[in-house]
């Protein structure tokens, strides 16, 4: 079967979108990967290269959209996990100063007592 056209002796061109392929009967089918777990996912067989991208087309969108609500997902996580670092440097570093650092505010004067 033919996927592709040659117009010159370098130059092919793909005669079906991508994921869709013509069976022997002269219908159509479709395939589709998904973009998270890998996985060709059907789509159907269809009579004409019309139905095949309106499906194909519906589903990349879908695909689409859960890819950008995950990654927005991944974002939050990461901007609240750099949050959550933010408060504990400033814990840590609280903790780590002396008794005498945090009762002293003299602001580095002494005081005499004279």
């Amino acid at each position: 079967m033919k996927f592709y056209k040659r117009i010159s002796k370098n130059t092919c061109v793909r005669l079906y979108p991508i994921g869709v392929r013509k069976r022997r009967n002269g219908k159509f089918c479709a395939e589709i990967k998904h973009p998270l777990n890998k996985k060709m996912i059907w789509l159907g067989t269809f009579v004409t290269v019309e139905d095949v991208l309106k499906n194909y087309e519906s589903k990349k969108r879908r695909f689409e959209e859960l890819v950008m609500a995950k990654s927005a997902k991944n974002v939050q996580i990461s901007e609240k996990s750099d949050q959550e670092s933010c408060v504990t440097d400033e814990f840590e570093e609280k903790s780590s100063m002396s008794v005498d650092e945090i009762t002293n505010t003299s602001n580095g004067v002494e005081e005499s007592d004279e």
